[in-house]
């Protein structure tokens, strides 16, 4: 039981091995984790895209070959862009898996996803199933407007700041760590608001100095950003300011270039 793999739309991912801990992130549809851990009815995972450690129910864990792990290492496969995909339990029913789901096996001649010889129909997509347009990140990023805040989230279901961020970074076929504060040590430095360019990286700091929020500049006045909701705010040297409220909501850190 070294390897495993997330047949489910989504599987909380929990600091400690209770079902009362926080979600600090979540599994989606076809990511695979190595076992670190094991402790009563609870597995320790490192995630395999990102290395983000956490605890999953052990009634939730699908074992995964070493081959089979080493392949998606070796050969990503495809991730979902559409925002829902609905695919078919064999002799259960359907299920809606959420965009940034790996798909592997995927075949569009036959409809279906191949998950170590489990096969999965293909019901229905909305949207395109995959594209990596890189130079078309607004049209990525507006497509989650108004998914909720959810701490620990990545899906259209429910992100936080950084998983939004991460999954549509994802979908375009850029790799991000989980975190914020992770994310602030990534690509490079940019100057100025001025010199933003679609897609940049932008931070905030709280109180304490520390990176505590991030979002996607689409211009070098407006930001795309999951706070309450996914939204698109006015952004300035200051930070981002929130025209519903009439105020800054977030004081600017500094800005990164990943793509």
């Amino acid at each position: 039981m070294r390897y495993g793999i997330s047949i489910l739309s989504i599987i909380p991912v929990r600091r400690e091995p209770d079902e009362r801990s926080e979600m600090v992130s979540q599994l989606l549809f076809g990511e695979c984790y190595e076992v670190i851990g094991r402790k009563d009815n609870w597995v320790q995972v490192a995630m395999q895209f990102d290395g983000y450690q956490g605890w999953i129910d052990r009634k939730l864990f699908i074992k995964l070959s070493e081959s089979a792990y080493k392949q998606y290492n070796m050969h990503s496969p495809p991730v979902l862009e559409a925002t829902i995909m609905e695919i078919e339990i064999p002799g259960s029913g359907p299920m809606l898996i959420p965009a940034g789901s790996n798909l592997p096996g995927f075949s569009s001649e036959k409809g279906t996803l191949d998950v170590g010889g489990r096969i999965f129909p293909v019901s229905r997509v909305f949207d395109q199933v995959n594209r990596h347009h890189k130079h078309g990140i607004e049209t990525l990023a507006v497509k989650f407007l108004n998914s909720p805040y959810l701490w620990g989230g990545r899906s259209v279901f429910g992100f936080d700041c950084s998983g939004y961020v991460q999954v549509v970074f994802k979908i375009l076929g850029i790799a991000l760590q989980r975190d914020a504060s992770q994310q602030a040590l990534q690509g490079d430095a940019v100057s100025r608001v001025s010199e933003i360019l679609p897609g940049d990286l932008v931070f905030f700091t709280g109180d304490t100095g520390k990176v505590n929020h991030v979002g996607i500049a689409l211009s070098p006045d407006t930001i795309i950003h999951c706070s309450g909701l996914v939204r698109k705010d006015k952004l300035d040297k200051k930070g981002i300011y929130h025209v519903g409220l009439h105020q800054y909501t977030h004081q600017l850190s500094h800005l990164r270039r990943v793509i």
